[in-house]
């Protein structure tokens, strides 16, 4: 059975091009997911597919770094799919099998690319939030003046309502509920304690 295996890393990016190749080339069953490759281990789908597959079977992947973008990664996949004896395709380097002994060295190869593909990427984040820090810019979302004010109303009002109704009257999750908890006990405490 040919299986495919598509991902895109946010939830704005789409999936409809992996999906088309992979139906062209004759996938039955296609394993989808919007996931960051960081790691293997996080991603739900790329976990049933290895469950799912079976001997003989054979998985497809448009790209290698769809699949893993480190080299670990990878070489933990295809020994997986190996030992299971179920064959592994990357469409960007050809019709070849990765399980294969001359598939193992070009697929080892580029998926050490691909990690050091990602760690420039990584650096040029980092030194662009550096840069922007440098000179003064705001990283990050602005804090959300008008939920802070009507948290602080509702909380003075009747301090022991539930946080599960806090956050719906609010429109926010519970974990913001708990932050703004949070911050409210500590600007109460700096206030009452600079007034003695």
């Amino acid at each position: 059975m040919k299986i495919g295996y598509a991902r895109v890393s946010t939830d704005e990016q789409v999936l409809d091009s992996q999906i088309q190749h992979l139906e062209s080339i004759g996938c039955e069953k296609i394993f989808t997911e919007k996931q960051s490759g960081k790691t293997a281990t996080d991603r739900c789908e790329l976990n049933r597919l290895l469950e799912f597959c079976r001997e003989g079977d054979e998985i497809h992947v448009t790209k290698v770094d769809r699949l893993a973008r480190n080299t670990l990664d990878a070489l933990q996949i295809a020994d997986r799919l190996q030992s299971k004896q179920v064959g592994l395709y990357c469409h960007d380097l050809g019709d070849i099998d990765i399980n294969s002994d001359i598939g193992r060295v070009i697929y080892s190869t580029i998926s050490a690319f691909a990690e050091i593909e990602r760690k420039r990427i990584l650096q040029r984040c980092s030194e662009g939030r550096e840069l922007a820090k440098q000179q003064g810019r705001h990283l990050g979302r602005h804090a959300d003046q008008q939920l802070r004010e009507n948290f602080r109303k509702i909380i003075t009002d009747n301090p022991k309502i539930p946080k599960a109704q806090l956050a719906k009257e609010l429109g926010c999750s519970r974990t913001t509920i708990y932050q703004l908890i949070k911050e409210f006990y500590i600007q109460d405490n700096s206030n009452s304690g600079s007034s003695t």
